[in-house]
């Protein structure tokens, strides 16, 4: 395997533990809260997800500027022009300043979900899907209407979640009291 494809084979892997991560944290801290305290195991499997959401996070923005370089540096400046790689260096940008966000308690949770899940996913499928001949304009208006639909999605599964339990908890109630 040369170099270039090795690169290439870290920056998807970084893609893939990001984008896997945010939808597994995103699993676990729904999980976590439903109870509305996050227990100690459960804290200890988010940190270990978070780190290799981070692990990816610096696999694609270190493989993302070898690949830029590199391109560069043959005389190809197709990444300064762009569309499609200026979004996902934006979509990066965003995870970066989310997470921070986040841990802040500056951005809500549902919006922080919603926008690294977008993001993560929005930037591995960019990245995978070729002959998109969209505008920079048109990228970040499809972004923001993303984030705005994901985070809909999400609340609806989390609503639907808790009258699923609701449901059930009646429906086990209704059974022991008719039961012999």
């Amino acid at each position: 395997m040369d170099i270039y494809s090795l690169v290439v084979l870290f920056h998807v892997l970084g893609a893939v533990l990001g984008a896997g991560g945010s939808a597994v944290a995103e699993v676990q801290i729904t999980r976590a809260l439903k109870d509305g305290t996050v227990s100690k195991d459960e804290s200890y499997l988010m940190h270990a997800n978070y780190t290799l959401i981070r692990i990816g996070m610096v696999l694609v923005i270190l493989s993302g500027i070898i690949l830029i370089l590199w391109n560069i540096n043959i005389g190809n400046d197709w990444a300064l022009k762009s569309p499609k790689l200026w979004i996902k260096e934006i979509m990066m940008v965003v995870i970066i300043f989310n997470a921070y966000a986040l841990s802040k308690h500056w951005t809500p949770l549902w919006l922080g979900s919603a926008i690294s899940l977008t993001s993560w996913w929005g930037a591995t499928t960019i990245g995978v899907l070729n002959g998109m001949s969209y505008s920079f304009i048109q990228f970040l208006i499809g972004y923001i209407v993303a984030i705005g639909i994901v985070a809909i999605i999400i609340s609806f599964v989390k609503k639907l979640a808790q009258d699923i339990k609701t449901l059930i908890k009646t429906l086990s109630n209704e059974i022991k009291r008719y039961s012999i």
